[in-house]
């Protein structure tokens, strides 16, 4: 939530500082009205057991059960960076795309690898004509969705470094040089940029917002692992191959991203963001996140078995299972989970809450936490069961 007040107050003043301010101004209002609705509120216990709440899950929309391989290649020391695009129709915005990418002003070499995922429009024609010219290397693919794509990105990746671009986006011309620049300055496994949310509208730009991260701790940790109060989008940044050695987006899932989060930045022991715009998100009718924020859909269930799944593999994994991983669990089954799934029917939203409920317990520390009192208002919530409080906390973060 105060992200959001703070990128809209930042699109309006352009001042870090005061939008900083602002944005705290607004969320104390906020915190005043849950404080209020909550002085009403009445506790709500779930008199729904696991295995009934899971057998509801199942039959409204099931776990697409898709775990990857993981199939390495060898690095290339002559080759720094592969970039890996799953290209999906959208046929003009991945020629701006692509182009943006073959246009790149870079001292360091790089590959683009076009992964298309079962085009139908005639991008797939397009990109068999630069077929091999230059950086750019094409596969095709039957449909298996965007995390398919990524991993076939991933498994032919030659470089050290790896960098992800969706389709219909748009790079600025040194974003390999600025990113590259900074790995090799001090070795570090990550180093990200900010990027700008581009809203288009019958393929005109009706707006453009800078989100460049304050530099503040907006999003609630205070476990000092400063790398989860950034963005968990896989695109505007490079990573260190080995990151993704054992990691791999799940195919058959929605917000399959959320694996950056999950799995990536647990292993990442230095990082570097660069608090400049190198990145264009475009928001357009055809993006998926329009489809994903369709209401009363029952595919957001996978808001709950990709938080499942994550889980699983940080256990394989042997990933340290402390506070930081604990509170990415608590956000996600509460402020991110909640918001997917509201619109859905009472019975559903109540197994989530159950289901959820479990697998947060399951993954509490011995030691305490140390939470920012909205969180700890939600880990109440779950704790005591009061589905009623974690509606109002999941609405209020």
């Amino acid at each position: 939530m105060i992200f959001g007040f703070y990128y809209r107050f930042y699109r309006l003043t352009k001042n870090k500082y005061i939008s900083t301010a602002l944005a705290y101004g607004a969320r104390f209002v906020y915190f005043m009205r849950y404080l209020l609705k909550k002085l009403f509120l009445k506790k709500e216990t779930v008199v729904l057991d696991l295995a009934h709440a899971m057998k509801i899950l199942e039959a409204a929309s099931p776990d697409p059960m898709g775990r990857p391989g993981y199939d390495n290649g060898e690095t290339e020391e002559d080759l720094d960076l592969s970039v890996i695009v799953p290209v999906y129709n959208n046929r003009e915005l991945t020629n701006r795309c692509i182009e943006s990418l073959l246009t790149q002003k870079t001292t360091f070499s790089y590959e683009i690898i076009l992964v298309d995922d079962g085009s139908s429009d005639g991008i797939q024609d397009d990109l068999d004509s630069i077929r091999g010219s230059g950086p750019v290397v094409v596969v095709h693919q039957t449909n298996g969705g965007i995390a398919a794509a990524r991993n076939k990105g991933i498994e032919l990746a030659r470089a050290a470094y790896l960098m992800f671009v969706d389709c219909d986006d748009i790079v600025h011309e040194d974003i390999i040089e600025t990113l590259m620049s900074e790995t090799r300055k001090d070795d570090y496994d990550i180093v990200m940029c900010a990027h700008a949310l581009v809203k288009l509208r019958d393929g005109k730009v009706v707006s453009r917002l800078p989100n460049i991260s304050p530099g503040y701790n907006l999003l609630g940790y205070k476990n000092n692992d400063t790398i989860m109060n950034y963005d968990g989008l896989p695109w505007g940044k490079v990573y260190k191959r080995e990151l993704f050695e054992n990691v791999r987006f799940f195919p058959g899932y929605w917000y399959e991203d959320n694996i950056i989060h999950g799995l990536i930045f647990p292993q990442c022991k230095k990082f570097k963001y660069i608090p400049q715009v190198k990145y264009e998100y475009m928001w357009h009718e055809k993006n998926f996140s329009h489809v994903q924020d369709g209401k009363k859909q029952l595919k957001a269930l996978d808001a709950y078995w990709i938080l499942k799944a994550i889980t699983e593999r940080y256990r394989q994994l042997e990933l340290p299972r402390g506070a930081a991983y604990y509170t990415m669990i608590l956000k996600h089954v509460s402020a991110y989970y909640y918001t997917m799934i509201s619109s859905l029917p009472d019975d559903v939203i109540q197994a989530m809450f159950v289901a959820g409920r479990e697998l947060l317990l399951a993954n509490r520390p011995s030691e305490r936490v140390k939470l920012p009192y909205m969180l700890r208002e939600t880990e109440k919530a779950m704790i005591d069961g009061d589905i009623a409080l974690w509606k109002l906390c999941s609405l209020n973060q």
